[in-house]
């Protein structure tokens, strides 16, 4: 994969990730077509075609077996199932656009879910998205995307008990070109760096 990707020009390789991941073609227009364009814009209107406001956990950057795997935990307060898979296609865009990797993942939590890496998992999912730019690079994926949501509203625990549903590769893409917000979450560690260093520079023009 690596070797592969090395060969391309970065404006090349930027080209097979935006094709990919937005779906700014005629096939893209085609899926939205194909699925039912009035059952997709019903089934995830919400406040915003490009999800909710978002708030970035943790990201962890993994060389596995010669691959760059980028995986993000995110949060999301009381967000609705399909406001959650929207966010999650949204976030995985942002982050190709931003670095260049081989697998992206990105998993939405609810506010008051688990904040330990190892409870990422089970009823702590609200939605989760995987896009690799190249699928067939990557063992499990046989398409560029696999999306999915639980259907549950988060409990006080922030937990989810609900069925889990896959989205369509039509669908995903017919998401994310009606799209009008490209953003990553808010990143609080770097909210306090910017605070750390407004002080430093006022004493040293003192």
């Amino acid at each position: 994969m690596k070797a592969i990707l090395g060969k391309l020009r970065p404006s090349k390789r930027l080209m097979i990730i935006l094709s990919a991941a937005f779906g700014v073609s005629a096939a893209s227009g085609g899926a939205a077509v194909y699925v039912g364009r009035d059952t997709i814009l019903t089934r995830f209107t919400g406040p915003s075609a490009s999800g909710l406001e978002c708030t970035a956990l943790r990201t962890l950057k993994l060389d596995h077996k010669g691959q760059r795997w980028i995986r993000m935990h995110v949060k999301t307060d009381r967000a609705s199932g399909p406001e959650r898979v929207k966010t999650a296609l949204r976030v995985a865009g942002a982050l190709a656009k931003k670095e260049m990797a081989d697998l992206y993942q990105v998993v939405v939590l609810d506010a008051a879910g688990p904040e330990d890496r190892a409870a990422v998992r089970g009823a702590a999912i609200g939605a989760e998205v995987l896009f690799a730019p190249i699928p067939q690079s990557v063992p499990g994926m046989d398409e560029p995307f696999r999306a999915s949501y639980n259907e549950a509203a988060a409990n006080a625990a922030g937990m989810f008990h609900g069925k889990v549903v896959t989205l369509e590769l039509e669908e995903v893409r017919a998401i994310m070109a009606m799209m009008d917000d490209r953003s990553m979450c808010i990143d609080p560690s770097a909210v306090d760096d910017v605070a750390a260093v407004a002080p430093a520079e006022e004493q040293a023009s003192h």
